[in-house]
C-alpha cells in the first residue's frame, strides 16, 4: 500500500512539473521585443505612451512641441519615416477655421490627396480628423491628423507612415493618440 501511495505521489509531482514547464517555458533567447512593451514619454507638458522601440525625434515643423518615431524606420535621408508629431498653434482662430484653412491650401496642391475629413472625439472633447496622402521625393506617405482645442491653443496630432506601411501602423497610431495627455 505504501508503495502504491509513493508511486502515486511521484506521478503527481511529475505531472505538475511537466505542466509547469509546458505553461512556463524557459526563455533561452535573451532578446526582448521592445515593440511589445510601452514606455511613457513627456515633453513640453505633453505626455504619451509609445512602443518601447520608438524614440524621441526631431521634426521639420517649427510648430512641433513633441515628436516620436519608430526607431526601425529610417528612410534614405536618415529621417524616421514612421512618426507622430504633436504641433501647437497659439493665437489661432477657431478650431474649424484653422482646420478648413489648412486643408483648403492642401487641396489646391497636387502633391496632396485628401481621403477623409470629419468630426471625431479626443479625450471626450470634440475634435476634427483629416486623413490624406502626400508625395515628396517620389515617396507617397499617408497621414492621419487629429485637431483639437485646449484652452486658447489648437493642437494637431499628426501620424505619418509610407503609404505601403500605413495600414500596419494604424493600431500603433491609435494607441499613441489615445494615450496623449496635456
Amino acid at each position: 500500500m505504501k508503495k502504491i501511495i509513493g508511486i502515486g505521489l511521484i506521478l503527481i509531482l511529475l505531472i505538475v512539473g511537466i505542466s509547469f514547464f509546458i505553461n512556463n517555458p524557459i526563455n533561452t533567447d535573451n532578446e526582448v521585443d521592445l515593440s511589445q512593451q510601452s514606455v511613457n514619454y513627456t515633453e513640453n507638458g505633453i505626455s504619451l505612451s509609445m512602443p518601447g522601440d520608438w524614440v524621441a525625434a526631431n521634426s521639420k515643423s517649427n510648430d512641433t512641441v513633441l515628436a516620436v518615431a519608430d526607431s526601425n524606420s529610417k528612410d534614405s535621408s536618415g529621417f524616421n519615416s514612421i512618426n507622430v508629431n504633436i504641433e501647437k498653434k497659439s493665437k489661432a482662430k477657431s478650431l474649424q477655421s484653422e482646420f478648413n484653412s489648412n486643408y483648403n491650401i492642401l487641396a489646391r496642391n497636387s502633391d496632396f490627396n485628401i481621403l477623409y475629413m470629419g468630426n471625431v472625439s479626443f479625450n471626450g472633447e470634440p475634435a476634427l480628423e483629416a486623413d490624406y496622402t502626400s508625395v515628396s521625393d517620389n515617396i507617397t506617405k499617408q497621414h492621419k491628423a487629429i485637431w483639437f482645442k485646449k484652452g486658447s491653443d489648437i493642437y494637431v496630432i499628426l501620424c505619418s507612415a509610407p503609404q505601403s506601411q500605413y495600414d500596419d501602423e494604424v493600431g500603433t497610431f491609435d494607441f499613441i493618440i489615445n494615450s496623449v495627455r496635456l
